[in-house]
């Protein structure tokens, strides 16, 4: 028998298994819902989030391991401080310094936060800087949509953009 006539297949074998070495590709994204309410005065937030992202970044930023429970005072702090680091408004050139958390939410592997960001007077136009999970995930996107009166916008944030103006006049 050739020697040749051997080796061929081998190719053609790895080939057809390369698809089962290669583990699939994570997808790193987060999106987030501002919608203005009048009679409150805030913007009410919802933002959308993998749990497993969020508790490797709170690990991460922690230096202790972080799993997520729901209703910890603990894990609610910890993830305000993360917000308030890494998802910046600022209201007619005047920075946000306090958000209220209202709660979170699990559905299966998604985490779904809930907080206001108070609104003094008339927005003519927003800033914002979302770095949510950058810093732990370089791929990470981030959606963002406004809703303010009459007014919608959607924003794309990434690493190399991760700061947006809108004017809502």
């Amino acid at each position: 028998m050739n020697q040749l006539n051997i080796f061929r297949p081998i190719p053609l074998i790895l080939l057809l298994l390369l698809p089962f070495t290669l583990q699939a590709h994570k997808f790193y994204t987060s999106v987030t819902q501002l919608d203005f309410n009048p009679s409150d005065k805030c913007f009410q937030v919802t933002m959308n989030v993998f749990i497993d992202d969020i508790e490797a970044v709170l690990t991460h930023e922690n230096t202790k391991v972080v799993k997520w429970k729901p209703d910890q005072p603990e894990l609610n702090n910890l993830l305000l401080k993360y917000l308030y680091k890494h998802f910046n408004v600022k209201l007619n050139q005047k920075s946000i310094s306090q958000f209220r958390l209202i709660g979170t939410k699990e559905q299966k592997d998604l985490l779904t936060i809930f907080f206001e960001i108070p609104v003094e007077k008339t927005v003519k136009n927003i800033e914002i800087t979302d770095t949510f999970l950058m810093d732990l995930f370089p791929i990470q996107s981030n959606l963002v949509n406004l809703n303010y009166e009459e007014k919608k916008h959607t924003f794309l944030f990434q690493k190399d953009k991760s700061t947006q103006f809108y004017s809502l006049k």
